[in-house]
């Protein structure tokens, strides 16, 4: 019989697993409700009225504890003196329904939390009797991963415990979804009725075991709950679960975590990034009253209108998107025709002034075009490129000579002269050495040089908001502008059209991304 690892491997594990069940009888959730109010005015604690009151009130409360709801009675004393220097007393009696529900007895309420904490409770199992199992068969000695094992069982108690973590957040977010959010839409008259009436079925039941009735929205409307903080044990049992089952599964626990980390890290961050693109896209296809929707009732679109874009595409959206495409396009060309030469001489000639017009090239990237507006249109004026594509052009491709310049230099530099002098001995010109050994050797970074020159010049708005005045000349940027007044925002329009606007950009990284990827990294390494 092989010897088994140390117990440490599988300990944690089992004191997470215990943990878990012995918070399950800690009171998890805490609610009360404002079940019945009376004030009497002129009323002081001890006197004939305020003991009619008080026994009214005590009627009353007996009549909900008969329906099963667990209540209580406060009272509240309000004293002052009026002008006439005559004390005045104010007593409120308030009937107050208030329980507290342990994790066990949420279990076994039919809640859609209910649920997660079912998945939640087996995850944890089923990630302790894996790695049980695997503890069993460890060899004797082994601290390292089995390698007869698959890597598949491997990774499922990590995964499963990976799991747990995100369960006991998912229950907390779904508490709030429940309690808060649903039942101010469902209150508002924001849901559909036959939704809101579900919603408050349900609640009723978890709340008051179904006793509430018609009165269910007067209940609610006085809804106040709290999670207890010791909840946030369980985050503490699923992070040792986590570390107990990477000793268990690969005998170490640093490096795997660290790579855990990592993955979850970019998963995250993604999401972060990728969340706007995604409401963009789902608005796009969202009718008018579900692109205004206040409260974003539903995550996609209940009825997807694809009409939105033919409509988007009929407000001359598409012309919009052909002159961007013109004035992006040429102002890179011009950015690059002019600055591929001026970098080639930065990095590889000598001559006087070279170091001056380096720090010119540099000092012009602090000039924002906002502040040299006024004597751009003066300049576009003169020359009669007012409101023009070309007139665009040329202002973009200035604005955007110094970075392609600076950018290009570099990747120059990182090239070895060695490769053009060999050329010119073998009877190369210069200008043919340039076209014929260097721009194919230095392509990552005229591309990356390119696609940046691009992108800045497919989202400059100010300079087209000032020059250009005839709506069919106007770019994608100032174009979309249409769909926004200032009494009303067509969302569904405005996305739409957002979404056209980023297909060509998305296009042209997709051709040019492993040519992007290594321009990056260009000049990172001399050859």
């Amino acid at each position: 019989m092989n010897a088994r690892s140390p117990l440490k491997t599988i300990l944690p594990c089992c004191i997470a697993f215990i943990m878990i069940l012995m918070i399950l009888f800690l009171p998890w959730l805490r609610y009360s409700t404002a079940l019945y109010t009376k004030k009497s005015a002129n009323t002081f604690v001890g006197d004939e009225k305020y003991t009619a009151v008080k026994e009214e009130v005590e009627q009353v409360a007996a009549e909900y504890t008969a329906q099963g709801m667990v209540t209580n009675i406060e009272e509240q004393v309000t004293e002052r003196v009026n002008s006439k220097g005559v004390t005045t007393s104010m007593i409120t009696f308030s009937i107050v329904a208030a329980q507290s529900l342990t994790g066990w007895q949420l279990l076994s309420r039919n809640m859609p939390f209910s649920r997660l904490l079912w998945i939640f409770l087996i995850s944890a199992l089923l990630a302790l009797i894996l790695n049980c199992l695997i503890w069993a068969q460890l060899p004797a000695a082994n601290e390292g991963p089995h390698h007869g094992r698959s890597r598949f069982l491997r990774l499922l108690p990590p995964f499963l415990s990976l799991l747990v973590l995100f369960l006991i957040l998912l229950f907390m977010t779904n508490v709030n979804l429940e309690l808060s959010r649903n039942v101010t839409i469902a209150l508002s008259g924001n849901f559909e009725q036959a939704k809101a009436a579900a919603i408050m079925d349900r609640l009723d039941h978890f709340l008051y075991g179904g006793t509430a009735g018609e009165q269910i929205p007067a209940f609610l409307g006085s809804l106040s709950y709290s999670l207890n903080p010791l909840i946030f044990l369980l985050l503490i049992q699923a992070i040792l679960l986590l570390l107990g089952s990477l000793s268990t599964c690969y005998g170490r626990v640093l490096a795997p975590l660290l790579r855990i980390l990592l993955y979850v890290t970019v998963f995250l961050f993604s999401l972060f990034i990728l969340y706007p693109f995604f409401v963009m896209f789902i608005t796009a296809f969202r009718s008018n009253a579900e692109a205004t929707d206040m409260y974003f009732l539903h995550i996609l679109p209940t009825k997807w209108v694809w009409s939105n874009l033919r409509d988007t595409l009929d407000r001359g959206v598409l012309r919009y998107l052909l002159n961007s495409l013109l004035i992006a396009g040429g102002a890179t060309l011009i950015a690059m025709f002019c600055g591929i030469p001026a970098a080639y001489a930065m990095a590889r000639m000598n001559f006087r002034g070279k170091k001056a017009y380096l720090g010119f090239v540099i000092m012009s990237q602090m000039f924002s075009p906002v502040v040299l507006l006024v004597g751009i249109s003066r300049l576009m004026n003169t020359l009669h490129l007012n409101d023009s594509l070309i007139g665009l052009m040329l202002i973009n491709a200035a604005f955007n000579q110094a970075f392609a310049i600076w950018l290009l230099r570099g990747t120059f530099v990182s090239i070895s002269s060695e490769m053009e002098q060999a050329a010119c001995i073998d009877g190369c010109s210069t200008l043919g050495a340039l076209l014929q050994i260097l721009l194919p050797i230095a392509a990552p970074g005229i591309v990356t040089t390119l696609i940046f020159v691009f992108i800045n010049s497919w989202n400059e708005y100010t300079i087209s908001t000032v020059l250009i005045s005839t709506q069919t000349n106007r770019p994608i940027t100032v174009g979309i502008t249409q769909f926004s007044s200032f009494n009303m925002i067509e969302w569904q329009y405005l996305f739409a059209s957002a979404l056209l606007a980023t297909i060509p950009v998305v296009i042209l990284f997709m051709c040019i991304e492993k040519h992007l990827a290594a321009g990056l990294t260009a000049g990172g390494v001399k050859g």
